[in-house]
């Protein structure tokens, strides 16, 4: 029987004009240290090592969509993580046991997950339902992550318990699974009662620590297994990079069931002793001004975002809605998961330096969930490299040459050079490295390296040889730095020349009208042409004939003017046409392959002619 939590103490927080400094960061000034990551080997670890060390250390915060701050110490997530892996180990939950998890962003998230490392189970992260991911569909994505992972319990957020029970209403145990393999559902409230003592299972570095759900742009989802030895590695080697300081503290709204917001910006500071602040990702989207004023007020110094946020503080955020920002504690500001553009970059410096922000800040980034999250950073000794190349020379010779800024030009942002224990090389067809300043496929190695997809070695083989991960990202490098041009799979072909769809999209997305990170450019095969149509998808709320013509045409010759190519066609859609993943990435490879379904869905429609009244 569940029972009502302890009551949290929280008190109210503004995060909007008028705020001032949380008095946490109300001390006086000191000279800070280089933050070590915790001597340990395992999750479990961490947590008690913290727990027992510095007891009374506020390392998470939480700050909910009415304002209200929560805040968790080292000491109370160890007792309760504690507290809830004594109820898991008495309700059978053991080593290597899969736990899925599936909360907001929370106290309880963080407990439930640390609570499994405890006792040597593996937790599994899953969204929840949302306005993007219907009831019906997260239902069916739920069965078939429990039928592949063989779970032994469901821990979730109590609004949404119902509809697991609904979803394990018809569920079947995976195959050779005993009939009476279906996992137990519970909330952190049916776990409250105080147990008794747990004794932390004994871990090996091999073991996994937990796994990831790709956001692919299919519907079969794929489980990244991340080794506590794996994990740790990448944490330790991404704040010695990015030379983290005992001083800092980092402010997050990405969501936590994905590698940039749980692993970069929580574990990663977790491990290193570093308070984290949280605020739901609704939050951030319905108000991005509060990302930035939750910065301002706990004098955040890292943060990480994908480049369609900065974008979305430019366009969105109203000059009234900074009256008093000062962002000039911010001193690392991670720009990652996404192709970055050189404009959003500008744009947001531009916006927002008045308010304190420093160019000096940014850190653009490369990573994936199956190098655990870091690959490449900036290093702060060196200045944020944008390179303007040919655009015919990229297309044809996959040459990246240095020329002037102009129409046949394309800029690029250098992502910064691998992290201590990676490998990177540039491949071309067959396999072979090519030289400096030529693109190819980018291929990696290392400490971070991840074990491989949950119960499916086929899909592990298509992108592991020979101890080498086939990202699938098309890239060069310049000076031993990585520069990302794009993915090999949304590599549009027309005419014998290249064409990445980032810089296409980036150009319509700047025409009034049309939402932001809502273009999509995909190529089609034209078989009376016997190359691939250009075609640019983009959502807006116009509704009117006339207006979205107009629309159409600027957008087409917005991209000639920035890409250097003229769309075939523009397709103007409704909101929330374009599919997204989890984690908000377009899927290209579904709008291509039902790009007439869109053709159906175009706003832009040819009304018929009246039918002929016979009198």
């Amino acid at each position: 029987m569940s029972q009502e939590l302890p009551r949290r103490p929280s008190h109210p927080i503004r995060l909007g004009p008028g705020a001032g400094r949380h008095p946490s960061r109300e001390h006086a000034p000191r000279a800070p240290t280089r933050a070590q990551p915790a001597p340990v080997s395992t999750l479990a670890e961490v947590v008690t090592h913290w727990g027992q060390t510095r007891p009374s250390q506020p390392l998470l915060s939480f700050v909910d969509l009415e304002d209200q701050l929560t805040v968790l110490t080292a000491g109370e997530l160890l007792e309760n993580a504690s507290r809830l892996g004594a109820h898991l180990r008495a309700r059978g939950v053991g080593r290597g046991d899969r736990v899925v998890l599936s909360f907001d962003t929370s106290p309880e998230f963080l407990e439930c997950f640390f609570a499994c490392g405890l006792v040597g189970a593996t937790p599994c992260l899953i969204e929840l339902p949302s306005s993007k991911v219907s009831v019906r569909t997260w239902s069916e994505r739920l069965r078939v992550k429990l039928r592949m992972l063989g779970a032994r319990a469901i821990l979730m957020d109590p609004d949404f318990v119902d509809l697991a029970h609904e979803a394990l209403a018809d569920f079947a145990p995976a195959p050779g699974e005993a009939p009476g393999a279906v996992p137990f559902v519970a909330t952190p409230a049916d776990l409250a009662a105080p147990l008794g003592p747990l004794t932390p299972e004994p871990m090996d570095t091999e073991d996994t620590a937990f796994i990831q759900f790709t956001s692919g742009t299919t519907d079969a989802p794929k489980g990244v297994q991340v080794t506590h030895r794996a994990l740790l590695a990448n944490c330790a080697a991404l704040g010695e990079h990015s030379q983290w300081d005992t001083d800092d503290l980092m402010v997050s709204w990405l969501p936590l069931f994905h590698d940039m917001g749980l692993v970069a910006s929580v574990l990663a500071s977790f491990v290193h002793g570093i308070p984290t602040v949280l605020m739901p990702p609704f939050g951030f989207l319905l108000k991005p001004s509060r990302w930035l004023w939750a910065i301002h007020c706990f004098r955040a110094t890292n943060s990480f975002a994908p480049n369609f946020a900065y974008q979305l503080c430019v366009k969105r955020i109203k000059d009234a809605e900074v009256e008093g920002l000062e962002l000039g504690s911010w001193k690392r500001a991670y720009n990652a998961a996404e192709f970055i553009h050189t404009d959003t970059v500008h744009h947001f410096t531009e916006r927002f330096g008045p308010s304190g922000f420093d160019a000096e800040a940014w850190m653009p980034s490369y990573g994936m969930a199956e190098m655990v999250v870091a690959v490449t950073v900036r290093a702060r000794a060196e200045p944020v490299h944008l390179e303007s190349i040919s655009r015919p020379a990229l297309s044809l010779q996959r040459q990246a040459v240095l020329q002037p800024r102009g129409h046949d030009s394309l800029l690029v942002v250098g992502v910064g050079k691998p992290i201590r224990g990676i490998e990177l090389r540039i491949v071309d067809e067959e396999g072979r490295d090519v030289p400096e300043r030529h693109e190819g496929e980018v291929l990696l190695r290392g400490t971070s390296l991840f074990s491989g997809y949950y119960q499916n070695p086929e899909a592990t083989q298509a992108v592991l040889r020979e101890g080498w991960l086939y990202t699938g990202d098309l890239g060069y490098l310049a000076d031993g730095e990585l520069y990302i041009c794009g993915r090999s799979k949304d590599l549009i072909i027309k005419a014998g020349e290249n064409h990445h769809p980032y810089t296409m999209e980036n150009a319509a997305a700047r025409v009034a009208g049309v939402r932001t990170g809502c273009v999509a450019a995909v190529g089609v095969n034209n078989p009376q042409t016997g190359t691939e149509d250009i075609v640019v998808l983009c959502e807006t709320t116009e509704t009117k004939a006339d207006v979205l013509r107009q629309l159409c045409k600027h957008v087409e010759d917005t991209v000639f003017q920035g890409a250097g190519v003229r769309p075939n066609r523009v397709l103007p859609v409704p909101p929330q046409s374009l599919p997204k993943t989890t984690s908000g990435k377009l899927k290209r490879a579904y709008i291509r392959e039902h790009i007439e379904a869109f053709d159906q869905q175009s706003l832009l429609v040819t009304p018929a002619p009246p039918p002929t009244v016979v009198h």
